[in-house]
C-alpha cells in the first residue's frame, strides 16, 4: 500500500473514531435532558479529519527524518503548497528533502569519494543520484549508468560541503 493510501486510511480510523465518541457524547447528553443539535456529529467528525490531515502533513517531515540513520545528513528541504491543502500557502510545510548517507561513501581512488544523495519527497519513491567529490580539486561530478560525467565547480553544493569541508 502507498503512503498515500495509508494517509487516507488513517483519516477514515480518526473519522470513525470521532463519529464514535461524538455519537456516545450526543447520547450522553439527550439522556441528561440537553438537546443536541444534528449537525454537531458530522462537523465534528469532519473537523476531526481535517485536524488529522494537517497534523499528519506538519509532522511527515520531523517523523520521517527522526527514522534516518546518524550517519545521514539533510542537505536541504523544500516546502510547496497544493491546491488541496491551501493552508501550506499560509504557513510553509517541508514535503521534501535531499540527504546523503556519509556511511555509503566509497573511495573511488586519487582522493575521490562516491556517495548518493537521496531526494525523498512526500508521497513519491525516493530518487538518488550518484555523485563523486574531489575534495582537493574542489569539484564533483555525477555518475549514471556506469558513465560520469564532466567535473563542475563544487563552489556552493551542499554535498560537497557535507562530504569535503566538514569532514563526512
Amino acid at each position: 500500500m502507498s503512503g498515500m493510501a495509508w494517509d487516507i486510511l488513517g483519516m477514515i480510523a480518526v473519522g470513525i473514531g470521532a463519529a464514535a465518541l461524538l455519537f456516545a457524547g450526543a447520547h450522553a447528553l439527550r439522556k441528561a435532558g440537553l438537546a443536541v443539535p444534528r449537525w454537531i456529529t458530522p462537523a465534528g467528525i469532519g473537523l476531526a479529519m481535517l485536524g488529522f490531515a494537517i497534523w499528519n502533513e506538519y509532522s511527515w517531515y520531523s517523523r520521517v527524518s527522526a527514522q534516518l540513520p546518524a550517519t545521514v545528513e539533510v542537505l536541504e528541504t523544500g516546502t510547496g503548497g497544493k491546491a488541496w491543502r491551501p493552508w501550506a500557502f499560509v504557513i510553509p510545510m517541508v514535503n521534501r528533502f535531499a540527504a546523503i548517507d556519509r556511511a555509503g561513501l566509497t573511495d573511488t581512488g586519487q582522493g575521490v569519494q562516491r556517495g548518493q544523495v537521496l531526494f525523498v519527497e512526500r508521497w513519491q519513491p525516493t530518487r538518488y543520484v550518484t555523485l563523486d567529490f574531489d575534495c582537493a580539486g574542489a569539484r564533483i561530478r555525477a555518475v549514471a549508468e556506469g558513465r560520469e560525467s564532466d567535473w563542475l565547480p563544487a563552489a556552493q553544493d551542499p554535498a560537497y560541503a557535507v562530504i569535503c569541508e566538514r569532514g563526512g
